[in-house]
């Protein structure tokens, strides 16, 4: 079943409006806690969250995107249900990893006897989630994203509002820890109202070995994924200590964190949709391109915004406290910058059925460039070192990935750079502009950071005016379709 364009664009709509609000909703969440909680206490969670994360990873077992990239008639609800009840075995086995194994690890790695007490409870999300991912997949697989951006705006909202009452309250660290637990408390209850699937006690193993082939490569793309991604948090925690840590934590949760969830926006609905169009290679880079163009006229700004105005970001936004996060930040904003030009490469190889490849590239990639970049830069320039050891990974990845891009569905460099380079002219000049004066005038912190944000937005939106006419009225088409 091929999607339709029009399908294609309401999904997009409503998984901008998930992100969105989850982003916005999460970063005043954010904002709060860092007026409330210090940089030690987002340290020791990003302590944590590294090895509950990894299994929460694994337990998924690559099942939910072994799912959605099946052709509707090769599945049949022998596979849902082997899906399901083979996540749930691997989740229970991972808890009891992450509590009984990685715990006691964790507090001698790291020499932080709290995080004994920390992981076990954050890892209980791990089960949680694995409840609520097949009705996820099914809403998926039909493009339904309407239902899944209320649940998600909905479990941010509640999970937000508790952790910022207890983090009131006085309950320091804890007020993070549980975050995650309600939002996956709220997220199922909802989930099982919307869809009603409950799985009988099954189990179909020609059904596991089908997704298997597929889902296998995806989990072990994800392991490296997430230890690329990660290695930075691992090692800075590590070799600097958990102030460090947190400071580094920060800037990573506005700039990358902010860039995956922008491009899960797409993401989430062009991998069933580039699925669907796997036999068509014209259609897909047709759509790959556009989203690079548009990744880079929605991520680069805000990027440039992070680079120009670092200072009275953090200073305003979270705290004298915090002030140590804004050297890292602006590094981290030039790799976002540096990933966003590559747009969902790995989404549209995964999708025309050649995980096999980006785990290969994945392995390589990790331990010969990222582990031994953000290595070095950490032992011996700290955090901001470390983050442009992030910049090193990302731009040989984008290097490596736009080989085989090319290969697979005709995209040279150059035509890539084609959608971008404008977006990032335009952006550049408005930023410096921007930054120039910011470090020149006598303006107060606060006059500065609105000041110089209106110029670099107004700036911008002239730009758009008058070179991304075309782009604009896409999206208001996409509007109008969507009402």
């Amino acid at each position: 079943m091929k999607v339709s364009s029009k399908k294609i664009a309401s999904g997009v709509g409503w998984v901008a409006v998930s992100s969105l609000g989850n982003q916005g909703l999460r970063l005043v969440v954010k904002l709060v806690l860092a007026r409330l909680l210090l940089p030690e206490d987002y340290g020791l969670i990003g302590m944590a969250v590294i090895f509950t994360n990894l299994i929460k990873m694994v337990s998924e077992f690559g099942m939910g995107a072994a799912l959605i990239q099946r052709k509707e008639e090769e599945l049949t609800e022998d596979h849902y249900i082997t899906a399901f009840w083979t996540n749930i075995g691997v989740a229970l086995i991972g808890y009891a990893i992450a509590a009984l194994i990685l715990s006691p690890i964790a507090v001698w790695f790291y020499d932080e006897p709290e995080l004994g007490s920390l992981l076990p409870v954050i890892a209980i999300s791990i089960v949680l989630d694995a409840l609520y991912l097949i009705p996820k997949v099914k809403l998926s697989r039909q493009l339904e994203f309407r239902p899944q951006a209320i649940i998600n705006i909905i479990a941010v909202i509640i999970a937000g509002g508790i952790s910022i009452y207890l983090a009131f309250a006085g309950w320091g660290v804890w007020a993070l820890a549980f975050n995650s637990i309600i939002v996956s408390v709220v997220s199922g209850i909802l989930y099982f109202i919307q869809v009603r699937w409950v799985a009988p006690i099954s189990f179909s193993k020609p059904a596991f070995m089908d997704l298997f082939s597929f889902g296998g490569y995806v989990l072990i793309e994800r392991i490296f994924y997430f230890l690329t991604n990660n290695i930075d948090y691992l090692l800075i925690g590590k070799l600097i200590g958990k102030e460090a840590l947190g400071l580094y934590t920060l800037g990573f949760i506005l700039t990358d964190t902010f860039r995956s969830k922008v491009m899960n926006i797409f993401n989430k609905v062009l991998f069933p949709a580039y699925s669907s169009m796997q036999s068509d290679g014209k259609e897909l880079k047709k759509y790959y391109l556009g989203i690079v163009h548009l990744n880079a006229n929605v991520l680069i700004p805000i990027m440039v915004i992070f680079i120009a105005l670092a200072k009275p970001i953090i200073l305003i936004g979270f705290g004298e406290e915090w002030l140590g996060a804004a050297a890292p930040l602006r590094v981290l904003s030039l790799s976002v910058i540096i990933h966003a030009i590559s747009g969902t490469v790995s989404t549209v190889i995964k999708s025309t059925g050649r995980a096999d490849l980006i785990v290969k590239v994945n392995t390589v990639l990790t331990l010969l460039v990222t582990v031994p970049a953000i290595a070095i830069g950490a032992i011996w320039f700290g955090i901001v070192g470390a983050a442009w050891g992030v910049v090193v990974y990302k731009t040989i990845g984008l290097m490596v990935y736009q080989h085989y891009i090319q290969k697979i569905i005709g995209v040279p460099f150059i035509e890539l750079l084609g959608k971008v380079y404008r977006p990032a002219l335009a952006s550049t000049l408005a930023g410096t502009i921007a930054y120039l004066w910011s470090t020149s005038t006598n303006l107060n912190t606060m006059a500065v950071l609105i000041l110089g944000g209106l110029f670099i937005v107004a700036l911008y939106g002239i730009y758009l005016y008058l070179f991304e006419k075309q782009l604009i009225n896409k999206l208001i088409n996409m509007i109008k379709r969507k009402k």
